[in-house]
């Protein structure tokens, strides 16, 4: 019994060491590849603002688009113009971004 009761610790132990060998090299390749990345951030610094850029003037379509399909559905008149306030300003930024 002592006998099989070794036989079970020694092999989870080797077990548990080649999983550690096993994780570790994945750990250095993880490394090298977070380091290009960051690399190739670095370098790519204009595209990331031109993204940006991009994105806002997306949310402020999306915004533009509801706006106006509420507009489409209002039925009071402060709240119509409360719409057409908001959708002059969204048009206003759209039009700074854009050029």
């Amino acid at each position: 019994m002592l006998l099989a009761g070794t036989f079970t610790f020694r092999f989870r132990l080797h077990t548990l060491y080649s999983m550690a060998r096993g994780w570790g090299r994945s750990e250095e390749d993880l490394g090298a590849e977070k380091e290009q990345a960051r690399e190739e951030r670095g370098s790519s610094g204009g595209k990331r603002r031109d993204s940006a850029l991009e994105a806002q003037r997306r949310t402020l379509r999306l915004s533009l688009a509801r706006i106006e399909e509420q507009l489409t559905k209002s039925l009071t008149e402060t709240r119509r113009q409360a719409l057409e306030t908001a959708r002059k300003e969204l048009r206003k930024q759209l039009a700074e971004l854009e050029t």
